[in-house]
């Protein structure tokens, strides 16, 4: 059987770097992409064989349009796509400035929107494409304004591409994730001690008595992109530990 190939925006750390070593693991091949060539090299290499890197800033309609252009020629086309490259900043929202909305609009909604829209062309029927979202969408975190605007944005529009891309046979599906132990909250500007009392806090309070990890969230990416998900349209699984219950 031809291995099935899979492109992962944002896959040199946190959530997309352990889908992309997990499905590796299951005979996949994958493309990763990053924004730092520094990140890319390092994530290529710890992933070994299989994965191929290729820089790319999701925020740039010139670099997805490259992207597209490069996987087309080297691989023809793809059986999957997980919309997993984002950014998060907190912020209070009086105090939020237009810099950081069109920041954090451009690469988590805009630049996700056009990813898919790109990708089209070259993705096989049957495929999946797995968008990444957060529990931000239905349960209210303070100075997640914006991120929590542009994870909406980009949920709101599965349902609209299950409908117009059911004859090309693509199926469009979402993991939520809760809390996760990622770079993304150092990333966010976060301190060191409010970084370890946010995980401290979803570690005690959540029913697995822990926080989620990446590699919780892998398996269940791969289901989505998988054949095993053929007949789901516009589901949402949740991993979040429990917190939300």
């Amino acid at each position: 059987m031809k291995k099935q190939i899979i492109v992962i925006t944002g896959g040199t750390t946190g959530i997309g770097f352990a889908c992309a070593k997990y499905l590796l693991s299951l005979d996949y091949t994958v493309i990763i992409t990053g924004r730092t060539k520094e990140n890319l090299d390092t994530a290529v290499f710890k992933l070994g064989e299989n994965c191929v890197g290729i820089l790319s800033d999701t925020s740039s309609l010139s670099d997805i349009d490259e992207l597209v252009l490069k996987i087309k020629s080297q691989f023809g086309k793809i059986d999957g796509l997980f919309i997993n490259a984002g950014m998060f900043k907190a912020s209070n929202f009086e105090e939020t400035s237009e810099e950081l909305f069109d920041e954090t609009m451009n690469i988590n909604f805009k630049g996700a929107f056009f990813t898919i829209q790109k990708f089209i062309p070259i993705l096989k029927n049957p495929s999946s494409i797995v968008l990444n979202t957060s529990i931000v969408v239905f349960k209210s975190f303070a100075n997640t304004s914006v991120y929590t605007a542009s994870k909406s944005a980009l949920e709101s529009i599965a349902k609209v591409l299950n409908v117009e891309l059911a004859d090309r046979g693509i199926r469009v599906n979402i993991v939520s994730p809760g809390v996760t132990e990622s770079p993304i909250q150092k990333k966010s500007g976060m301190s060191d001690e409010a970084i370890n009392n946010l995980l401290d806090h979803f570690s005690s309070t959540s029913p697995i008595g822990r926080i989620v990890q990446p590699t919780d969230i892998a398996p269940i990416v791969e289901f989505l992109l998988s054949d095993k998900s053929q007949v789901l349209r516009n589901e949402k699984i949740i991993v979040d530990g429990g917190t939300t219950l």
